[in-house]
Formats: C-alpha cells, structure tokens, sequence
C-alpha cells in the first residue's frame, strides 16, 4: 500500500544526474558510425555546406536523399555551423551535431513526465486508501511520473538508437507531445490545441507522415468518443491546424521554388507511400513476420512492456477512464504502425516507448511485493554480469588475457592497437563504485522503501552503467571498426602521391573552405554511409553516377564493391570502363574484409579500339 510515509518524490539531482549519465556518453570523441548514423550525419552535413536558402530539401553530397524527413537534420547542422563558427576542428563537428539528440530526449522525457503526473492527479487512479495515510494527489503524481522517466531511459532498445543521429529520435519527441496535448485537453481543452499543432509539426518533418496519421485517427477517435475529451474538440483541433498547417504550408512553398523541389516532394511522399506495407500483399505482415515481431519487441521494449502489460489487465475494466483511455489509444497507434508499416526496422518500434512508459508507471502502484523483488534481482543479476564481462572484454582487448577472448576481438578488428587512457579508466571505475553503492543501497532499509519508482532505480542505472562502460572502455575499438577516417586517410595519401593531378597542396586547406573545383571524386557503387562519411573525412567532394562515362570530370573514381555479392560490380566495371582508367589502390575497413574499394585514376591515353 503507497502511504504518505513511504511515498517519495526522486531527488532531481540523482534524476538529472542518470539523465545526463545515460544521454551524454556515446555522442563524443567518435565518428559517425554506419549504417544508420552515418547516413544521419550526411544529410546533415551537407545542409551544413549549403546556403540556407537551399534547406528546404535535402541531399547527401550530390545525391537526392528524399526519405525520413529534415527536422532532425536541421538542428544537427544548425549545431554544426555553430560550432564551426566557435573555431571547432573538423573531427569535433559530428560531436557537435549529435548534440541536438539530447534536445530530442529531453523534450520527449519532459513530455512524458508531464504526460503522466497529469494522469496520476486524477481521481480514477488514486491509490485505495481505506485508513486515511494516502499521500496527496500532487505527491504520488510526482513520484509516479518520476517513474515514468526511469521506465523511459531503462527501455533497452531506445539505448543505441538515442545515441545515433536518426531522424526516429525527433519523431519521438513529438510524439510524445501529442500525447501530453491529448491528456492537457483535460483541464484545457482549447490551449492544448497549441502544443497539439507543435507535435504534430514535430513529427511531420521529423520522419513524414506515414506514423503521423495512426496516432492522430486513434488519438481522435479516443477523444470524439468520450465526453470530457470531446469537449471543445473542434476549437482544440482548429488551433492545431493552424500551428501545423501554417508550418506545413510555408516549408511547401519554400520546397517547390528550389530547382528540384518537385522531384523531392513527388520522390518524398512516394517513400511515405511504400512504407504502407500492408497495400503490397507480399510484403505485408505474415505469421512467421509476426514471431520475430514478437521477440525483437521483446527485448528492445524491456522492462517497460511487461510493466505496461501489467497495468493493462489490471486496469482492464477502466478502459472507459481518460486516464487509462488515452495512453492505450497511443499505443494501439504504436502496435498499427507495426502492422502496416515494416515490423522488422527497429526504428518502428519507437513510437511505442511514450505510452508504454505512461502505462508502466502508472501500473507500478498495483505490483505485488514478489514482481517488484523479480524486476530487482533479474536487474541486479544481469546487470552486474553483463559488467563483468565488459570489464572482462576490456582486459582481453588491452592486455591479452583471457587469450581465447582476445582473440576473439583481434578476428572483429584486426591491426588495432591498444592503449590506456587514465580519463576513461577512472570513470568507469567510478562508473562501476556506483553501481554498487547503488545495490547496496537498493538491497537495503531506506526511507524510500514504499516508492514507486524505486523498482526502476536498478534497470535504469544497469542501463546506464552498461552503456558508461561501453563508452569509456570499449569506445576505441568500437570507432576503430566502424569509422571509415583511417580508410579516408589512405585514399588521400594515394590521391597526393598519384602524378595525374599535382594539388596535393589542395587536400590540407582549412576546414570551411571549398575544395578546388577540379579536384573531386567520381563516385561508384558507393552506399550513402560510405558517401556521408568519407567525404567529410577526406573533404574531398565526390561526384555520383551510375554510369562512369559521366564522371570524366573527375581524375580519380572510387569504386565499392562486396563479396557477398560475388564482386559482380567490379567484374562488370573492368569489362566495360576499365580502359579508360588506371586503378591505384584498392582496400577497405580491416573489420569488413568483404567490403572492397577500388581508387582508379583517369587514364592519360585511353586505349582505342582496332580498326578492322
């Protein structure tokens, strides 16, 4: 039973602090990483290099990039620029614009928190309180939405993707203002129309409306159907459409005056389109599609799915409450994007984690003693091994031992080479001293022993500890394999050692300068990630075509090719093309040995065929 005793709001200090803890590492001191981070960073980057008058649509490079939407790209070049302008070296950049993920997180967090303490003020889930100790409706709405933010950061599967530059995150954040503005239309039921304007804007040009459109039909038809809702309900909706559709509607007229606006927004709203699977009957869910649906959500939902499961049976027959309404009809919108849209790309699954957590939260008053203890010990347990075993792994990585182990990383990044950093040592020792003072002080008596959100305490500061050491321990072998500089660093060597073109002097200008306009890369085969990434580390500007007849502007084309695919590209290159061009180099990453690049340069005398 909550009583005014046991219940307790969270320190902010100790709130903030896992926060901070759980946002911050992992954005700095790396490079952008492939797939999905580097093509974040791409889009961005290259907004960063244009004038401002041309971000209405967005490119990689030279290459139209019409899919996800632009909001989460603007802020991160914003935050380039700003950080260019402050003197910033080049490697410091990509740090700087995945700063704008923790602007999404706080936002969608903050929306949360509010979402949910203006839920738990209500009457309908006030705690049974038959000898009058009950603590009041401020308090254990602020300790329950205190949980709510724990249920938010312990989510397993937002942990990677918060920490990459994907659009999905900013979708999140307005997705979660959505639901704040559906709950605030309770006691305000005209004003919350404005912020209902804002999350939708939020998650339009976040990642298209291709989402947008279940969680606004669901959360309408919740609100049409029940009386305190639908109250003021077209006023409420009008403001709405003023604030988005004004948005909307000046990015539309900005889009269409650019050279290419036209083919983006067809190209655009063509991608929106496809992503409803279920209109292709071969791609739409099946039976074996709906099992792997099922574990990933499983795990990447853990533990707030099992918590929100819980506190929808037991608060089955108050469907019909507001309170219970609301975030169900998010969620039923979270599981309808699943079902129409792609079930195996993670980033569907996150529209799922802001009514999840309002449902987790408000379901922990109703736990049993012996579920509370499970979530305790199944943290403290998992936890505390899977930290062993990055301790484990950082000892194998550094210093051999255990031998089978480090053999193990040097087969994932052959040629790397260890060293100690004091910094990173220290804090994940501190990292780690925490953690137990943490178990300790769980495992104990304290004052706050009947808190709501003291189930959650553990999985979110495992959470944390986990990524912390990761991000200390192992986040140089990490960008080891997955940058793409070390490789960027080669070609430009063998771009400044080739006699064809003598500007090498051109491949060391400051960084905010445009390379010489003769001086460029035809780009073949490469992915977007390869592109993104390797033209801000060799700020050398590449040129893309399918055909490399049309690259005879540039002296030198660079080829991709893999062997998962039987080198079907390069075979077909060397039949075709090859006597017009000299290859020079060839590589890749030493942790992909089936990924290949070919560097050609542009032979000085073609070849000609023989006269018959």
């Amino acid at each position: 039973m909550i009583t005014a005793a046991t219940n307790s709001r969270l320190s902010r200090r100790v709130l903030w602090g896992i926060i901070l803890l759980y946002i911050l590492p992992g954005l700095f001191a790396r490079a952008p990483w492939t797939p999905d981070d580097a093509v974040g960073f791409g889009q961005a980057y290259t907004l960063m290099n244009k004038p401002f008058s041309e971000w209405a649509l967005s490119f990689i490079g030279d290459r139209m990039y019409a899919e996800d939407g632009l909001l989460a790209a603007w802020l991160s070049a914003l935050l380039g620029l700003l950080a260019k302008s402050l003197g910033a070296p080049l490697h410091w950049i990509d740090d700087a614009m995945r700063l704008g993920n923790v602007v999404w997180l706080i936002v969608a967090g903050w929306a949360i928190w509010n979402t949910t303490y203006r839920l738990a003020r209500r009457a309908e889930l006030q705690p049974e309180d038959p000898f009058g100790n009950a603590p009041t409706r401020v308090d254990y709405a602020r300790a329950v939405a205190d949980a709510s933010v724990l249920c938010f950061i312990s989510t397993l599967g937002l942990l990677v993707r918060s920490h990459f530059q994907v659009p999905e995150v900013a979708e999140l954040a307005g997705i979660s203002l959505l639901l704040l503005a559906s709950v605030r239309s309770l006691d305000r039921p005209i004003g919350a129309g404005w912020m209902l304007g804002w999350g939708i804007a939020i998650a339009f040009f976040a990642r298209g409306w291709s989402h947008l459109i279940p969680f606004l039909g669901l959360l309408l038809i919740s609100s049409s159907t029940h009386s305190s809702l639908r109250f003021g309900l077209l006023r409420r909706l009008s403001r709405a459409g003023l604030v988005a559709g004004s948005l909307i509607l000046l990015w539309f007229i900005w889009l269409i005056s650019q050279p290419k606006g036209n083919v983006w927004w067809d190209s655009w709203n063509q991608w929106n389109y496809t992503r409803f699977l279920i209109l292709n009957p071969e791609d739409s869910m099946t039976w074996d599609k709906l099992k792997i649906t099922l574990k990933n959500l499983a795990w990447f939902l853990w533990p707030t799915l099992p918590l929100a499961t819980w506190a929808i049976w037991r608060y089955a027959k108050a469907f019909s409450e507001p309170a219970i309404r609301l975030p169900m009809a998010g969620t039923a919108a979270g599981i309808l994007v699943l079902i129409i849209t792609n079930p195996a790309d993670e980033a569907n699954y996150l529209p799922l984690i802001a009514p999840l957590s309002v449902l987790a939260a408000i379901g922990l008053s109703t736990l049993r003693r012996g579920l509370t203890s499970l979530i305790d010990w199944f943290a403290l347990l998992w936890f505390t091994f899977a930290a062993g075993l990055v301790w484990l792994g950082w000892s194998a990585a550094t210093f051999g031992l255990p031998e089978k182990m480090a053999r193990n990383f040097e087969k994932l990044s052959p040629g790397y080479v260890p060293s100690l950093s004091i910094i990173e040592i220290s804090v994940a020792l501190l990292a780690t001293a925490a953690w137990i003072r943490l178990v300790i002080w769980r495992t104990g008596k304290s004052s706050s022993a009947g808190a709501l959100w003291r189930p959650l305490v553990l999985s979110s500061g495992g959470i944390t500890l986990i990524w912390l050491l990761l991000m200390t321990l192992w986040i140089p072998r990490i960008d080891y394999a997955k940058s793409y500089a070390p490789v960027a660093t080669r070609i430009k060597a063998e771009l400044q050692k080739a006699e064809a073109l003598k500007i090498g002097k051109e491949l060391n200008k400051a960084f905010g300068k445009e390379p010489a306009a003769d001086l460029c890369i035809g780009d073949y085969n490469l992915s977007l990630p390869q592109r993104s990434v390797l033209e801000y580390h060799s700020q050398i500007r590449f040129v893309h075509s399918p055909n490399p007849e049309k690259l005879k502007q540039c002296s030198f084309l660079l080829l991709a090719d893999s062997t998962r695919s039987g080198m079907k590209v390069r075979a077909a290159f060397a039949a075709e093309h090859e006597r017009n061009w000299t290859e020079i180099w060839q590589g890749g990453r030493n942790s992909d040995r089936k990924e290949k690049l070919f560097l050609f340069v542009k032979a000085t005398k073609p070849e000609t065929a023989a006269s018959p």
